[in-house]
């Protein structure tokens, strides 16, 4: 009876043990798959996330495939970024809406807190403009990332934002003229300049304003101020609003 029992019980226990390992190889096949998946998915939305704006937006919305690899929160986010491309604010204000009310990971809150005082700043909605750039500034704080090099610098674009976009104010272009200078990034350079063209503009120095549009425009050639440069050398009016 003994040996019996001990039998029955060593092939159940290597039963158990088949069944574990075969549950464990499943497991690891379907992360893999998974994960191929998501790289893949990754590519396809890359190429078009700059190059065609409104195809991605519209895979992001119908494709679900994209769910099975993507948590809810992400494609949002995507989505988001999708809109503020394509300009279209009453799209832009119900995914904030959305956003607003979800419980987002340290990178995606990032990210989304960007794009909110982004949106607000283009609108010119001071408050909410703030109110993002506070939050992002005060999360930073809270989890001492803003002694990182990355996110020191993520506050300071925050600052410029509102001195330039919101504040408007033209006693902001010493300060922007001494970040330009050391600027080595390109693309970040451009930009700076194109800001203190804004700033010019505000300031009624057009002189100004075309010179640094000049040297803003080989720096952003391609970026999405390329052609607001363009439009600004023919009106510089657009500088007021864009």
């Amino acid at each position: 009876m003994n040996t019996t029992f001990l039998s029955t019980f060593f092939e159940t226990y290597k039963l158990a043990i088949i069944s574990f390992g075969v549950m464990i190889l499943l497991a690891f096949l379907l992360i893999r798959l998974t994960l191929s998946l998501r790289t893949s998915a990754e590519k396809e939305l890359a190429a078009l996330q700059y190059a065609n704006p409104a195809l991605y937006l519209e895979r992001l919305e119908n494709n679900r495939r994209l769910t099975w690899v993507f948590r809810k929160n992400e494609i949002l986010l995507m989505q988001l970024d999708a809109q503020m491309r394509l300009g279209q604010d009453a799209e832009i204000q119900h995914l904030i809406e959305r956003l607003d009310g979800q419980r987002l990971q340290p990178r995606e809150k990032v990210d989304y807190l960007q794009k909110r005082m982004s949106f607000y700043a283009s609108t010119g909605n001071k408050a909410e403009a703030k109110a993002s750039f506070e939050k992002l500034s005060a999360y930073l704080h809270s989890v001492k990332a803003d002694q990182v090099e990355k996110y020191r610098v993520m506050i300071e674009e925050g600052e410029e934002i509102i001195q330039v976009y919101l504040e408007k104010n033209p006693k902001y272009r010493q300060t922007l003229q001494a970040k330009a200078a050391t600027t080595t990034n390109p693309i970040q350079k451009g930009i700076r300049l194109f800001r203190l063209a804004k700033l010019s503009w505000f300031a009624e120095d057009e002189t100004a304003a075309r010179g640094y549009l000049a040297q803003a425009k080989p720096l952003l050639a391609g970026s999405d101020y390329a052609p607001i440069i363009d439009e600004a050398e023919q009106n510089l009016r657009i500088l007021e609003i864009k």
